[in-house]
């Protein structure tokens, strides 16, 4: 994205917004967030997508799905609650592939080392 600043004095130079790293650091929010609403149940993920990409209410949901509205209020918190769940619970450490596992021994270790001083 590029923007052209304009002055008193005409146009000035192009400023790009997005860097490499931006570009890279958006893409993969982007997918981590596909992720975790692929990792919805259908139930759960029928009643966000239709609330929020299809922007339709919850009284339409409800008349679609032919399940009562407290239904749909309760698939979307669950929903919403479990993606963002997913999105935080996935630290830097778990990004770059280390498991809970290594994290926890690795943390530990250096817990240990730290009193041993």
């Amino acid at each position: 994205m590029t923007d052209a600043l304009v002055s008193e004095d005409g146009p000035e130079l192009a400023v790009d917004m997005e860097t490499p790293e931006t570009i890279l650091m958006n893409h993969s929010d982007s997918q981590q967030l596909q992720r975790a609403i692929d990792d919805l149940g259908l139930h759960y993920r029928e009643a966000l997508l239709l609330c929020e990409v299809e922007e339709m209410s919850y009284q339409e949901i409800a008349e679609i799905l032919s399940i009562p509205i407290g239904t749909v209020m309760s698939r979307l918190a669950r929903a919403r609650k479990s993606v963002r769940e997913s999105i935080l619970g996935a630290s830097p450490a778990m990004r770059l592939g280390l498991s809970p596992i290594a994290i926890v021994s690795a943390l530990t270790e250096k817990s240990v080392h730290l009193q041993g001083r």
